[in-house]
């Protein structure tokens, strides 16, 4: 076996054109087509067949575009039958943290979502890191040389500049046919600056060490026109973005990155032959110091980005690492930052109307990191981007050649500014890929060592060698096919949802979520959405089969709403055992059971144990309080109808029964207000329990209070309408009445009782009014049309008649939708 090791800084212009992807050989062009459709695809790829358009679907170029770059780095080296690779103990970090987050996702609260990623979680998980540390091998390893750097600086300012004139083009609306006006390629509008910024000192380092007669680190001839031209306009795109969002994290890292460009300028002072090209950073930074301490009057209509504080940031991260052992050491696991935010979020959240928002993310990358990869994943973390800058900045001092020198220092300032924005502000695929990335082409000026194996002097470690890019190449056509099964999942799931939102039936939407499931069996998302839209089957279906009077289901009728119904039930207890620690699967499995209360033995118990569960995963949300008291407001209703039967023992436990329950009720109600005290929700329910607890004042001061605080809500109106008719209070329920037909004209019931209030009155003339209108909103109405007869045959009645919809009368309604908390989602 023939093995060298090659030292050195003189190795940059003539060792490495050994490297496998200097040699014009069919492995090298894919590895050099890959990794420049890889830097040029990432930020701007987004495809709307997805739910998610962006992340999962740069996760999926990335996976796809990695692993062949990664292929054809091997087979080039196995055609050429010698191993050549840079060592030294740089090498070792990335490996030690890819072994850290495989740890912490073995030991993850999320499974699928640990390991893969989903719900905008793509970007932090195993496989993600996995193929970031893939790529940075494999860019530290091969692409060394100046024209494939080159090339990989003209795709990401050619896709820095489209995406950046595409946004500009969207804000002012002239993509509005294609896309909305809020729309960039990159993520939020924060992050899509820290993108635009980067790309923007990475152009004002290659301008300033650029020669008119000697370009060298940009093209020749028209090519380096077109990038001067590039540069140009990011560098426009990026102020009037930076202005417009006006945030002082992306100034800060503007500023660092400006400084860094011109000191070592200073010090490296015989490389820029040209001063006057200075004038451009100084102008830049300028401008970067003054908006950092003036507001900026400029707006273009970017959508405001809202995340959680420093202050609640940390505080979360602290009560994770407090858990336990396994949670200081490795964190919730990748992608569980909205797990732990809804497990340690402050109450005083309630106040503001994010108060049922889960982030998923901290306000900063590396505390996101510190809550779901522990002090194992944030410290190799640091530790890799301390090592990666020490070694860059001992180049930048040491460096004498002119070249190498030249692509250090474009690279390096570019990205210590981003390493420093995933310390100050949050992150996202894209941000990542470049870290990773650039860290990769870092390594290839500092990694001076190379190893070098001669297979033709060792036939025994060619054949391990060709062997082992056979099983490698196996892994990788198995990892493949699982993304594009993971993929035709994501499509298949999108088409359920927008099946749905445009009214399709349950059955339409049914089809595709089971394609979903069955392509990829991993991922609670599926099942959750599955068993709710199986829900929606089951009332469908006892709709449709709902028997004539005095007649029965027939079994066949019976057969399907019981498949149906096990068919849900199955489904969320499927998402549960898969990701048992996300609320949002326990929630789904609460409001499942409490609609199969009539269905179901014992469910209204297993309704009630599983928006407890709620709780315990969210205890500072009152919406799972809110819930459970609705279940306890559904069994003392049908204890309530049981107090009618002849048995007076069942009437007995019936009026005990009822009484536990509104006890229970209140009890969960009470909890909720102390959470919440604005929650209308609760107020609501609250007044339910009073009302059929026989306070009436007490339900009639709360239902005040709620119509005051929402007076638009015709529901919380009317209800305080039938309390006032409880009450014998009828001259302030006929202006309840009257007040509401006046917002909605077509509301049958406020009409239906108000013509009440007018026949005790001895108004025949209004009563008949009203009634008249509601036989015209009703004419199949039966009850309506004899009630209108009876009146104007000069028959009245005291007696408050039923309600237009049959039903028990009743203060409130356990089924009242108008009660609803606006919440602004948001993605940091």
């Amino acid at each position: 076996m023939d093995s060298s090791a090659i030292n050195g800084s003189a190795i940059s212009s003539t060792r490495r054109r050994k490297t496998p992807l200097s040699r014009s050989t069919f492995y090298g062009k894919i590895m050099r087509g890959s990794l420049y459709l890889l830097f040029f695809l990432i930020p701007i790829f987004f495809l709307p067949w997805t739910m998610d358009a962006f992340e999962v679907n740069k996760q999926t170029i990335l996976i796809v575009l990695s692993l062949v770059s990664f292929m054809a780095w091997l087979g080039s080296m196995v055609m050429e039958k010698r191993l050549t690779v840079r060592y030294g103990w740089l090498n070792i970090i990335p490996l030690l943290l890819i072994v850290g987050v495989l740890f912490s996702s073995i030991f993850s609260l999320a499974g699928y979502q640990s390991w893969v990623g989903q719900a905008s979680q793509e970007y932090t998980s195993f496989l993600t890191t996995l193929m970031f540390v893939v790529l940075f091998y494999v860019i530290m390893n091969a692409c060394a040389q100046a024209d494939v750097q080159r090339g990989i600086f003209s795709a990401l300012l050619i896709s820095a500049a489209i995406s950046g004139v595409a946004t500009l083009l969207a804000v002012f609306g002239a993509l509005s046919p294609f896309i909305g006006k809020g729309f960039n390629p990159v993520g939020t509008i924060n992050t899509f600056a820290t993108f635009l910024s980067f790309v923007m000192l990475l152009g004002v380092g290659l301008w300033l060490v650029s020669r008119r007669q000697k370009p060298e680190l940009l093209h020749e001839g028209r090519r380096a026109l077109l990038q001067k031209i590039l540069i140009g306009v990011v560098v426009v795109v990026n102020l009037l973005v930076l202005i417009s969002v006006d945030f002082w994290i992306l100034w800060v890292m503007n500023i660092f990155g400006l400084v860094l460009l011109i000191v070592f300028a200073f010090i490296q002072q015989t490389e820029f032959p040209d001063t006057r090209r200075f004038l451009l950073p100084l102008i830049l930074l300028l401008v970067s110091v003054l908006f950092l301490f003036i507001r900026s009057p400029f707006r273009l209509g970017f959508p405001i980005i809202v995340s959680p504080s420093h202050e609640v940031s940390r505080s979360i991260v602290w009560q994770v690492l407090k858990e336990g052992p396994k949670s200081f050491l490795l964190g919730s696991g990748p992608g569980t930052f909205s797990y732990d935010y809804a497990k340690y979020r402050p109450s005083s959240i309630n106040g503001t109307r994010f108060w049922n928002v889960r982030f998923d993310r901290a306000k900063t990358h590396i505390l996101t990191t510190t809550a779901t990869l522990g002090i194992i994943g944030i410290l190799l973390w640091m530790v890799f981007v301390v090592a990666v800058a020490i070694k860059a900045l001992g180049r930048l001092l040491r460096e004498r050649e002119h070249e190498e020198w030249k692509l250090t220092y474009v690279v390096f300032c570019a990205w210590a500014a981003l390493s420093l924005s995933l310390i100050l502000y949050s992150s996202n695929l894209t941000l990542q890929f470049l870290f990773w990335g650039f860290a990769g082409l870092l390594a290839s000026h500092t990694m001076s060592k190379i190893k070098e194996t001669d297979f033709s002097k060792s036939p025994k470690l060619g054949l391990l060698s060709s062997f082992g890019f056979v099983v490698v190449t196996l892994g990788v056509l198995v990892v493949l096919f699982i993304t594009g099964q993971r993929y035709r999942s994501e499509i298949a799931f999108a088409h359920a949802v927008r099946l749905d939102r445009a009214g399709a039936s349950a059955s339409e939407v049914i089809e595709p979520l089971r394609v979903a499931t069955q392509a990829n069996s991993l991922s609670d998302v599926y099942y959750r959405n599955l068993s709710q839209a199986l829900l929606l089957r089951v009332r469908s279906v006892l709709l449709e089969t709902k028997p004539e009077e005095g007649k029965d289901r027939t079994p066949e009728q019976i057969k399907q709403i019981q498949g149906l119904t096990t068919a849900s039930i199955q489904s969320v207890e499927q998402a549960i055992a898969i990701a048992p620690a996300n609320v949002l699967n326990w929630m789904v499995r609460g409001s499942l059971f409490q609609e199969f209360m009539s269905l179901v033995n014992n469910a209204d118990a297993v309704a009630i144990a599983s928006f407890e569960q709620a709780s315990k995963l969210e205890p500072n949300n009152p919406l799972h309080k809110a819930n459970q008291a609705r279940v306890y407001l559904l069994v003392a209703d049908r204890a309530r109808t049981l107090k009618q039967n002849k048995d007076q023992e069942i009437v007995k436990k019936a009026v005990e029964l009822e009484k536990q329950a509104l006890a229970k009720a209140e009890e969960a109600l009470n909890q909720a207000i102390v959470l919440k005290t604005d929650y209308a929700v609760a107020h609501y329910y609250l007044a339910a329990v009073y009302e059929r607890q026989g306070r009436l004042d007490e339900a009639t001061t709360r239902m005040k209070a709620l119509r005051n605080y929402a007076p638009l809500d015709v529901g919380i109106g009317f209800q305080l309408g039938i309390l006032y008719v409880r009450q014998q209070n009828y001259t302030l329920a006929k202006t309840e009445f009257e007040r509401i037909i006046g917002l909605q004209p077509k509301y049958s019931d406020a009409r239906w009782y108000l013509a009440s209030i007018y026949e005790i009155e001895g108004n025949m003339s209004g009563a008949i009014e009203q009634v008249q209108s509601v036989v015209d909103l009703n004419p199949e109405n039966q009850m309506v049309a004899e009630r209108l007869m009876a009146l104007k045959k000069g028959q009245s009645t005291t007696t408050l008649p039923k309600p237009v919809e049959e039903g028990e009368e009743s203060a409130t309604s356990l089924d009242h939708e108008d009660v609803t908390e606006e919440t602004e989602d948001s993605e940091e």
